[in-house]
């Protein structure tokens, strides 16, 4: 039988761009899966749990990956909206895409991977100044492990 599944590029919001994501990718399932069972009872944790999964995550581009079965996405949606903490600390998720198969997703994500690396090179935004050498380099360093794990990543 051949599952139809369903993957959210979601992007995790922790107000600071310096800090990394407060949790663990067990604490962020943790928390999706509390939202769900909030929002959406015993039933909806029973339709989503079996192919609910976390599939990649990463600091560099604050975003991680849910996989779930077609359709359920609008659960999962929905309770990825409103998930508000992690580890004590006030975030908010975004979900940027959604792709029908590993491959689109891969592509979606490394474009916005390529994408926050620009802008962080440029400055943000925020300011009209270059990043420091030093800065450029691990801001690269981070970029080519990201992309390494996106790589390897099996959704």
């Amino acid at each position: 039988v051949h599952h139809r599944n369903r993957f959210l590029i979601v992007q995790i919001d922790c107000g600071t761009t310096k800090l990394p994501i407060p949790a663990s990718p067990q604490d962020v399932l943790a928390q999706v899966r509390g939202s769900i069972a909030d929002l959406h009872g015993d039933v909806g944790m029973g339709c989503v749990m079996p192919s609910l999964s976390l599939r990649y995550m990463d600091d560099f581009g604050r975003m991680c990956i849910l996989r779930v079965d077609r359709e359920f996405v609008s659960i999962l949606r929905t309770s990825v909206a409103v998930v508000t903490f992690l580890s004590q600390r006030e975030v908010r998720f975004h979900v940027l895409h959604m792709a029908g198969s590993m491959r689109k997703c891969k592509k979606v994500a490394r474009a916005l991977l390529d994408k926050h690396l620009r802008d962080r090179l440029d400055g943000n935004g925020e300011s009209q100044r270059e990043i420091s050498g030093r800065d450029r380099e691990l801001t690269l360093q981070a970029h080519r492990k990201a992309s390494q794990a996106l790589d390897a990543a099996q959704l």
